[in-house]
């Protein structure tokens, strides 16, 4: 839990009660020699004296021009130290150790502490400037503090940013006055007009993003895109995508036709929804997001004519898939919560689903086939490609289940919609607790298996997370699923059928893993049982890190039988299941 001395960092400006420094000087000579003594291979040491030496220019009485000199010269080192800390969160997932822990508290106390100090020079800066527009004041005092505070905004947006990216990752919400804070800047500098200045050219250097609207439209930008449905590793990938994104967004004071979300520069929320609001509501500013997901239509139809560098790296299908579903349709909640207890029963994976809909069947045994295919391993793919090893294009043995994820977990139900619950997470973290994760879950045993997303995840109190699930189908069957490799060998991989009735007729499709030939408009195999039929993907319906969904088309009409007699046949068996026959 963050301590009430962070917590509420953001209420007032930090009292200026020292005179001198204690590691150097007060001049931008010395403390610059001081950061040649640092090292980044001593990790925590250095941490600890960059935030002590943060603490003590914030607390320096000193003009705010030397202010915002010397944190300049610790900017760079404080955010290699942050960098460093952060790659030892990035992949904890929600299983967090003591030192894990200390990690988190000591980010958390460096980014808040940091952002700070340019927030306050910010403010002085701005009442120095309005009490004292006499002549006498000097030209040069007044320019430079101009400067200041237009560059200390900029690097207080930028750190407010990083901060909220650092959340994120952390499933945690922000600080208290953290948004108020974040809307004073941007009206501020609308208010000098100095919203638009290029700091590139105030201080020569080369950012890619510009000016200070920029830097708030990427702050926007990272709230909107956080519906706590990715991961922390996407929360990463699309905050470099941002710095491409903020040219496609306007923030204008009048609402036009296009204004997707307003903002109200004199509450501590972020943007919202633009639709009727709340009487004490006030719109200050309207935001329009319509070029950037025209930009994003115009990816996904040419891939590499309309990405940038940014883009091709970091822009995944699963979060072009976001971004659209975010940016094109009403992000209003649709269904109301009601009151509910109940206890479920949860396992995790694609795989883990295919097994356990399988009677326990590891994925090899349910082929059928004794032919000298080969396997592929769905987590061993994976990592080939996080790793960019060549390994993934070659075929080896499925490995069987381990124990972990064969494991059945109990959540607490807090309330529940038409489509899905709202759990409490108390109990121990599997690595797969990841939003976007494929999940079987099952509220009575006597009940069949129903499929599932984690649709978000949120901090709570005492280390405990809510977690939301969406219910895909009640209906799903295992099969298998193989792409053409080369003209003699094929990989299987573990494949769902889902089943959802509808007015007139059923609509089928299939959950494949995420991998990239898994794609619209290619052709595969589907294996039912014995069968094997040839079907063409047409249409996404969802996609997340972890798996795709997909309607599909049969090349041949005739086959349709196949298809029914399958499901047919699945369904007869599914319903004589015992969900705990695997265990026995």
């Amino acid at each position: 839990m963050i301590n009430k001395e962070i917590s509420e960092i953001f209420h007032s400006s930090t009292s200026l009660q020292r005179e001198n420094l204690s590691f150097a000087d007060k001049t931008v000579e010395s403390v610059t020699a001081w950061t040649t003594t640092l090292s980044i291979m001593q990790l925590g040491d250095t941490a600890e004296s960059v935030l002590k030496a943060i603490h003590e220019i914030s607390e320096l009485n000193c003009s705010e021009t030397l202010r915002f000199d010397l944190i300049q010269v610790l900017h760079p080192i404080t955010e290699s130290l942050l960098s460093s800390l952060e790659k030892n969160i990035l992949n904890q997932g929600l299983s967090q150790s003591d030192r894990i822990e200390h990690i988190i508290d000591l980010i958390t106390r460096i980014r808040t502490y940091f952002t700070n100090i340019y927030i306050n020079i910010v403010q002085r800066s701005d009442q120095a400037l309005s009490q004292n527009k006499l002549s006498f004041f000097k030209f040069k005092q007044k320019r430079n503090l101009k400067t200041a505070r237009i560059l200390a905004t900029f690097y207080a947006l930028e750190q407010l940013g990083l901060l909220l990216v650092q959340q994120q990752m952390l499933y945690s919400g922000p600080l208290s006055k953290q948004w108020l804070t974040t809307h004073y800047l941007y009206e501020l500098s609308v208010k000098n007009q100095e919203f638009n200045i290029n700091v590139n050219q105030l201080q020569g250097t080369h950012f890619t993003i510009q000016n200070i609207q920029q830097a708030y439209a990427q702050v926007l930008l990272l709230d909107i895109f956080n519906t706590h449905q990715i991961r922390p590793s996407e929360t990463q990938a699309l905050y470099q995508c941002t710095f491409d994104w903020v040219k496609l967004v306007q923030i204008l004071p009048r609402e036009t036709a296009l204004a997707r979300y307003v903002v109200d520069g004199s509450k501590d929320i972020p943007p919202i929804y633009n639709r009727k609001q709340h009487p004490n509501f006030r719109t200050s500013l309207y935001v329009s997001t319509q070029n950037l997901l025209e930009h994003i239509n115009l990816t996904i139809h040419k891939d590499a004519e309309y990405m940038s560098k940014n883009e091709k790296i970091y822009l995944s299908a699963a979060l072009k898939f976001h971004v659209q579903n975010v940016l094109g349709t009403n992000s209003e909640r649709q269904q109301e919560r009601y009151e509910y207890t109940a206890q479920l029963e949860i396992c995790f994976s694609l795989q883990s689903a295919h097994f356990y809909l399988s009677k326990a069947k590891n994925f090899y045994e349910t082929l059928n086939i004794h032919n000298n295919f080969a396997f592929q391993s769905e987590s061993n793919k994976h990592s080939a490609i996080a790793t960019g090893s060549n390994s993934a294009s070659n075929t080896t043995q499925i490995k069987n289940l381990d124990r972990e994820s064969k494991q059945i977990y109990q959540a607490q139900v807090l309330d529940i919609s038409i489509n899905g619950y709202r759990v409490r997470w108390a109990n121990e973290t599997p690595r797969n607790l990841k939003t976007g994760e494929f999940i079987l879950l099952n509220e009575n045993l006597q009940n069949k298996w129903r499929g599932a997303i984690i649709r978000w995840i949120k901090q709570s109190t005492n280390k405990t997370f809510e977690v939301g699930l969406e219910v895909l189908a009640q209906d799903i069957y295992p099969c298998a699923v193989k792409v053409p490799a080369d003209r003699s060998a094929f990989n299987y991989h573990p494949c769902l059928m889902v089943k959802v009735p509808n007015l007139n007729e059923s609509n089928i499709s299939i959950i494949v893993p995420n991998l990239p030939f898994f794609k619209e408009h290619q052709a595969i195999y589907l294996r039912l049982g014995t069968e094997e039929i040839k079907v063409y993907l047409t249409k996404t319906v969802l996609i997340t890190q972890s798996f795709a969904q997909y309607e599909f088309e049969l090349i041949n009409d005739e086959e349709s039988i196949v298809v029914d007699q399958f499901i047919e046949q699945q369904s007869t068996n599914l319903n004589n299941q015992d969900v705990w026959e695997a265990l026995k």
